[in-house]
């Protein structure tokens, strides 16, 4: 109806005005989708603060030319199927693409101040983290012990150990259970049933046969410790965020 005489409340009571508009609808939710992919894929690659002349190039090149030619191709699509005609003397007065081109600027925009949202929150949170400390019992004292300092925490003979960084060695009462809900998991990750670690804690992991992981732990563990099979794709992406 855009560029034409037609009264919206008249257009209502067309049953075919609610079919083009729910193809609008869907042609929307695609570029945001899209929009949205495209963003995900170059956050993990090309960060803005790292390399942001690149990140700016690829972010226009792939997440407003690349959607416009689609978004040009769709409502070329969309007028023919519909029998719709623009054409005036001006089409460029008339057309209805800049309408379905903003939403494509909207969308990069959107996730351009939801990337800096992000961020910064990131950043807090990693600041916060910082001055986190877990509690330990030990007898009658209590020690404030810093999540940092932390290596990693064991189960073995019915008893829960905790290794710090300087190989200090401390009892838990918690369970491990417990500890992995309270643990921040950006830091923390349980790579079996008797073993949680801090990413710090990891020299480096191989490959052990059958899916698993074998890791190699600082301050070095007497066991041989392994990621178990339905958690090593799950590691490999902890380890590297």
């Amino acid at each position: 109806m855009y560029g034409s005489s037609a009264r919206y409340l008249d257009s209502l009571s067309n049953h075919s005005v609610f079919i083009k508009l729910l193809a609008a609808f869907l042609i929307a939710a695609f570029f945001i989708e899209f929009v949205h992919q495209v963003t995900v894929h170059l956050d993990k690659a090309y960060d803005w603060k790292e390399k942001p002349l690149v990140r700016l190039l690829l972010q226009f090149a792939l997440g407003v030319i690349l959607p416009g030619i689609i978004d040009l191709f769709f409502l070329t699509v969309y007028q023919w199927y519909f029998g719709i005609n623009t054409a005036q003397a001006n089409p460029s007065a008339h057309s209805s693409f800049p309408l379905m081109a903003l939403p494509v600027f909207i969308f990069n925009i959107y996730y351009l101040f939801y990337y800096h949202i992000l961020r910064n929150q990131e950043s807090e949170t990693r600041k916060a983290s910082n001055r986190e400390i877990l509690l330990i019992q030990q007898g009658t004292k209590t020690i404030p012990l810093p999540l940092q300092d932390i290596r990693y925490i064991y189960h073995q003979e019915r008893i829960n150990y905790l290794v710090t960084s300087n190989q200090t060695s401390y009892f838990l009462s918690e369970t491990l259970d417990e500890l992995e809900r309270t643990l921040p998991a950006k830091d923390f990750f349980r790579i079996n049933r008797k073993m949680i670690i801090h990413h710090q804690a990891c020299l480096h992991f191989r490959s052990n046969g059958h899916g698993k992981l074998l890791l190699q732990l600082s301050p070095s563990f007497p066991d041989e410790v392994t990621v178990s099979q339905n958690k090593a794709g799950k590691f490999k992406e902890w380890i590297k965020s």
